[in-house]
């Protein structure tokens, strides 16, 4: 009886080492760090204005940075180019088209990236997930006296 049950835990133990040894299925596992296929996780937040109309149906669109979060220090002070999908949601004073956005328009956008590939000041492209903008200031040259 006490062969039995010790060849028993014996076949347990080893079953239960095959299963931890064994490598995960094609596709299962966790996702890579960098590049196609990774899950981003870092929000890159660029603050700047338009630099050009959208257009009638944008499939991008070019952004003079002017500031933003930690992450997105490397396009600072640059004319950036991120791209639009058809979920990115825009938002400009209650216009939702990607149309609405206009040259010269402050914009704040918000992008995701692989924080692997943001390392080194790398520039990965951006593919904005929100846009929202507001109306350049107009200076007022009505005098009221």
């Amino acid at each position: 009886m006490k062969l039995k049950s010790l060849g028993l835990a014996f076949t347990i133990a080893l079953i239960g080492a095959s299963v931890a040894v064994a490598a995960p299925p094609t596709g299962k596992g966790k996702p890579p760090t960098t590049g196609t296929g990774c899950k981003p996780m870092i929000s890159v937040i660029l603050k700047g204005t338009l630099t050009a109309d959208a257009g009638s149906a944008p499939t991008s669109i070019s952004v003079n940075a002017t500031g933003g979060n930690h992450f997105a220090a490397a396009w600072k002070k640059q004319t950036v180019s991120v791209a639009l999908t058809p979920s990115t949601k825009i938002n400009r004073q209650g216009d939702k088209n990607a149309a609405d956005l206009k040259s010269g328009d402050k914009v704040n956008i918000q992008a995701r990236s692989c924080k692997a590939d943001l390392a080194n000041n790398a520039m990965p492209a951006l593919t904005a997930t929100r846009v929202t903008a507001h109306p350049a200031n107009t200076a007022n040259t009505s005098d009221t006296d």
